[in-house]
Formats: C-alpha cells, structure tokens, sequence
C-alpha cells in the first residue's frame, strides 16, 4: 500500500539526475559556478510509467555554453545514465510486459489482466502499438540469430487468417521451421504475411539457413514443393495427409460408395504406415536390405492400386498416388544412403496451431502488419524462446545493466514512507 517499490525507484533516478547535474555545473550554489561550461536551467517534471507504477520525476536541465549553433544547448544530464523511451510515458519494461502478454490474450484482455499485475498497464491502442513496434523489431532482429543455421530439414506451412483490409478477404501466413535431424531441434526461420515462397526460400538460402540437399517435408501444396525443392532437395509428403487428401480424391471422383472408398484408404494407409515402421525397425541396426525390401513392395502395391483405380475411371485418385509416390518413399531411400528425413510435418502443424488459437478466435480481423507482428512474437516465444529472450534483454539492455550499486535508507513519519 506504501508502494515503496516506486518510492524508491524515484528517489534513485532523482538522486542520479543531483550527481549527474552536480559533476557538471559543481556544487550548487558555490562560488565559481558562473564560470562553468555548464549551467543549471531549472527543472521540469517527466512522467514515466514502469512496472513499478506511474512516477513524476522532477529532473535538472543544464544549459551547455559552448555548443554549436546548429545544436541544442539543453539537455537533461541523467539521461547519458538513463534511457527514457523518447516522449512514451509508458517505458520499455511495461511495454514489453505488455506485448508479451498480449501474443496469448487479446488486446483488451492483455490491458485487464495487467492491472492485476501491474499498479498501471497501457490501453489495448497502445499495447497494438507496441506489437507492432516491437514484432517489426523482432522479424529484423531473427535473421543473425537463424543465419548459418545449416538446418538439414525445411518444414514448410501455411494458413489464413481473415483480413480487415480493404484489398483482401483473408491474409495468408507462411511459416518455415528449420531442423537439426541429429540433434532433434528445430528453430523457426522464418514468419511472413503474404509473401512468396519463392521469395522465402530464396532469403533463407541467401543466409545459409537450411542445407544444399535439406529435405522438404510438407504436405502436397505445389508452391511449398516448388520454391523449396530443386536437383539437391528431395521432397518428402506428409505420411498423415495420405489418407486424407487420396479419401477426398476417390470422393470427389465419384466411382465409389463409401465403404469401399474406405477399404481403398485403409489399405494404402496401411501400406505406407508399414513402410514407416520398417524403417524405424531396421534403421538403428543398418539392416538396409530389409529397408530396400519393403520399399520394393510397398512401391509395387500402390502402384498396383493406383492401376486398378484407373481401369475403374477413379483417375483423380490414380493420379494422386502416381504422382505422390516419390515423395512418399523419400525417407525411407534417405534412410538406406544413413540420413534421417522427417515423415510427418507435425512439428509446423502445431505451430500453426498457435496461429489458430492467437488470430482465429471469433470476430478477429488484422491488417497485415498487425498480423504478422503479433505472429512474430507468438512464434518466436513458442519456437524459440531462447531468441525471444535475447530479444527482449537486448531491447531492455538487460545483457549490460543487470545490477546497480547504491546507499539506501528507508524513512517514515507517521506511517508514510
């Protein structure tokens, strides 16, 4: 109730700003001041609002005789000690806080949650503000952490969110993790709105992020496979879209009832699943030509299925398992020449479910920018924490100022601090 976190944060910085002013005009009121470069000019209250609450500071300005005509000669000496965030009242620590709350709550929902937290937090205006501010920065600040990352397997998506733009109905989010199959660890590479594929597997090249011959596993969307494949990568389908998208495919054709759609399914799932864990059986033992078996036999069933489709006019479906087949068997060839390709793109699947609970609630409309800020900060936090971290601690200059030594003494009268 004293709130004597923000009494002393106060007493701090106005004692800063007395040391500040008195290293450089001398002592106040000695004699020889008047032959000083530097001058007291009065004070002026600034008010900044912190994590320990909302201050008013009363801080010196000094006047500097000898500065150029063409600059200022006031200046307030505390602040070659103290970074203020321009004219913000809100400062950068609640600011952070503020937008870091807000990549799992709504704006609204950041500012009212705060409060329990918090003596003041910003409104939802300024907290939009600030993700935007602090998303751009962070989308800047990603490529030297993923740089040189060599990733030896790309996994690609991307989803919709709707748009309050005049221009589109909806935006279209594209994420791309990276990842260290020998390590098991991924990182997200990159986080964009309306963008090209090309053009984000040309950046990503352009910063040594992903390897020559990485693998590209993603589901059977034609701008992903051509914009991240080429002679050296070999793409590898999502043994779980499989079923799926051939189920739709046989529906769509329209030659058979559902039961027997079903057995068709059930069979190539089946033979694909089997293939998937041949390889995980036989691979930590290097027993290849029990690998090279079944790919031999699982290849010559659905291409048997896909045959038969055929001759019953289901050509959709015979289409899509012809075509598909090469990339369904990538992991398993890989696993016979000792690398290991992911068969399931799960990993960006759940990013995207993070999208999902961050921007598709009901009602929710963005403008591109406040989408893909909101995003990078969502998707870096879950993907990368470390990165998030390092954002955040470079931004607050935690890395150079984490401690402060000082005298302090605590006072009351009659119960007032």
């Amino acid at each position: 109730e004293q709130n004597i976190e923000s009494v002393l944060l106060e007493s701090m910085v106005e004692s800063l700003d007395a040391a500040r002013v008195e290293a450089l005009c001398g002592e106040k009121h000695a004699h020889g001041n008047g032959d000083h470069r530097y001058q007291r000019a009065g004070t002026d209250t600034r008010t900044a609002i912190t994590t320990a609450g909302e201050h008013e500071l009363t801080l010196h300005y000094v006047k500097d005789t000898a500065a150029d005509q063409d600059e200022s000669s006031y200046f307030r000496p505390v602040e070659d000690v103290l970074d203020f965030d321009g004219q913000n009242r809100y400062q950068q620590d609640i600011a952070a806080k503020s937008a870091d709350l807000a990549t799992s709550l709504s704006y609204r929902d950041a500012t009212d949650h705060g409060d329990g937290i918090f003596e003041r937090m910003p409104s939802p205006t300024t907290i939009n503000r600030r993700v935007r501010e602090y998303g751009s920065k962070l989308k800047q600040f990603l490529p030297d952490r993923v740089s040189d990352t060599d990733a030896d397997a790309v996994i690609p998506d991307g989803t919709k969110c709707h748009s309050q733009d005049d221009n589109r109905t909806y935006h279209s989010v594209q994420a791309t993790l990276g990842e260290d199959t020998a390590d098991n660890s991924r990182s997200l590479l990159d986080l964009s709105v309306n963008a090209d594929w090309d053009e984000t597997a040309s950046k990503l090249d352009e910063i040594d992020a992903v390897t020559d011959d990485a693998a590209v596993v993603s589901d059977g969307e034609n701008g992903i496979v051509t914009a991240f494949t080429d002679d050296h990568r070999d793409h590898q389908l999502d043994l779980v879209h499989v079923g799926r998208t051939l189920d739709y495919n046989l529906w769509d054709d329209g030659i058979f009832p559902l039961d027997q759609r079903n057995d068709i399914v059930s069979e190539v799932v089946e033979e694909v699943f089997h293939l998937k864990n041949s390889v995980a059986k036989h691979r930590p033992n290097e027993e290849f030509a029990a690998i090279r078996q079944r790919i031999a036999r699982t290849t010559e069933r659905i291409e048997k299925t896909a045959w038969q489709l055929d001759q019953y006019g289901s050509e959709k479906a015979a289409g899509y398992l012809r075509r598909w087949l090469p990339s369904i068997m990538t992991f398993a060839e890989q696993a016979i020449e000792g690398f290991e390709v992911p068969w399931t793109s799960n990993p960006v699947e759940r990013l995207m479910g993070e999208v999902s609970k961050r921007c598709k609630g009901q009602w929710m409309r963005w403008t591109a920018t406040g989408l893909e800020a909101i995003l990078n900060l969502r998707l870096v936090k879950y993907a990368d924490p470390d990165h998030y971290q390092a954002f955040f601690d470079e931004l607050l200059h935690r890395s150079t100022k984490t401690a402060i030594s000082c005298d302090l003494s605590v006072e009351m009268t009659r119960g007032k601090v």
